[in-house]
C-alpha cells in the first residue's frame, strides 16, 4: 500500500511548491539503513518514510526539516488496578500496623471497662465497652464517662486515632487515584541490572541505541516485526519491555490501552524526515512496505 501518514505529509508538501515535482513510489522490502544507503547509491532519490534524523545516516544522505518530533520511549506492562480489589483498603497499613492498632483498642477498651464497671451502668457488661471501642473509631460513642481517670486514658487514643484515620484516608485515595499508572518497570537501570530481555522494531535504529547507547546485550534484544505481535511477546514473558520512537507509542497505546503504559524518559531524537540525495533529485522516491504502523 503506497499510503500512510509519511506519504501523505509528502504529497501535501509537493502540491505547495511553486514548481513541478514527478516522482514515483516505489516499494522497498528492507530496513530504515538500507533506505538511507540506496539514496546514498543513487538507487533512490529520496526516501519517503518515517524515518528518523540520526547523526550516523548523514554520510549517507542528507534529511529535511523533521515534519513529526520524536523520541525513544519504553513501554511496559502497567500493574492491575488495585482499585477493583475488594480488600484493597487492608494494603493501606502493614500488617503489623493493623495489629497494633486492634491491639490497642482492645486494650484501651479493658482498661475502661475495668475503672468504670463499677459506678457506670452503661459499661457494666464487656460487651457493651466492645461496642464502646468500635465507636470511638468513629467518634460516634454516646456512653458517658463518670471517671476522670477514664477520661484521662481516652483523650490520648482519641488523639492516635484522629492521626490513624487521616493517614489511612491519605494511603487510601492515592492506591485508588495513581495505582492503574504504576508500571510493572519503573526504569531503565532495572532491566539493565537484570539482564532482561526488551523488544523493538528490528528494522529500526533503535536495536543499535540499545546497545551503543543504552548499554544493553544483544542477546537481550528480541526483534519484532509487528506492531500487532508485542502485546503476545508482554503475555508469554518474551520481552520485559519495549522501545519505540514516540509516534509509534502513541499508536501502539491507543490500539492496546488496557495493561500498558509509558515510562522513563524520552531520549530526545532529530524527529522524523525525509531522506534526500541532493546530487541526484528529483526523479523517483521510494515508499517501503514493511511500515510498523
Amino acid at each position: 500500500m503506497r499510503n500512510g501518514f509519511s506519504v501523505e505529509v509528502f504529497e501535501a508538501v509537493v502540491k505547495r511548491l511553486p514548481y513541478q515535482l514527478p516522482y514515483v513510489l516505489v516499494p522497498f522490502y528492507g530496513s530504515y539503513d538500507d533506505m538511507v544507503e540506496q539514496v546514498y547509491s543513487k538507487g533512490l532519490d529520496a526516501e519517503v518514510e518515517d524515518t528518523e534524523i540520526m547523526a550516523y545516516r548523514y554520510q549517507y544522505a542528507e534529511f529535511s526539516q523533521p515534519y513529526l518530533e520524536s523520541g525513544l520511549i519504553m513501554v511496559v506492562t502497567a500493574k492491575p488496578d488495585k482499585s477493583k480489589e475488594r480488600w484493597v483498603f487492608l494494603e493501606t497499613f502493614t500488617r503489623r500496623m493493623w495489629l497494633i492498632t486492634i491491639a490497642m483498642q482492645t486494650f484501651i477498651g479493658f482498661v475502661i471497662w475495668l475503672i468504670e464497671h463499677a459506678e457506670n451502668p452503661n459499661l457494666t457488661r464487656f460487651g457493651a465497652v466492645l461496642w464502646f471501642s468500635i465507636t470511638v473509631l468513629f467518634f460516634a460513642h454516646r456512653e458517658p464517662l463518670r471517671s476522670n481517670l477514664s477520661r484521662f486514658v481516652l483523650a490520648p487514643w482519641l488523639f492516635a486515632i484522629l492521626i490513624i484515620s487521616a493517614s489511612f484516608t491519605a494511603s487510601l485515595t492515592s492506591m485508588l487515584t495513581i495505582s492503574h499508572l504504576q508500571p510493572s518497570v519503573s526504569d531503565i537501570d532495572t532491566l539493565l541490572r537484570t539482564n532482561a530481555s526488551v523488544g523493538c522494531n528490528g528494522n529500526s535504529f533503535i536495536v543499535g541505541y540499545l546497545i551503543n547507547v543504552l548499554g544493553f546485550k544483544p542477546k537481550n534484544i528480541r526483534k519484532i516485526d509487528s506492531i500487532n505481535d508485542y502485546p503476545d511477546a508482554f503475555r508469554n514473558g518474551d520481552i520485559q519491555a519495549a522501545f519505540f520512537v514516540v509516534p509509534h507509542a502513541k499508536v501502539f497505546l491507543a490500539k492496546y490501552c488496557k495493561g500498558f503504559t509509558m515510562t522513563g524518559p524520552t531520549f530526545k531524537l532529530g524527529g522524523f524526515g525525509f531522506v534526500i540525495n541532493s546530487y541526484h533529485f528529483p526523479y523517483t522516491v521510494d515508499f517501503p512496505l514493511m511500515n510498523l504502523l
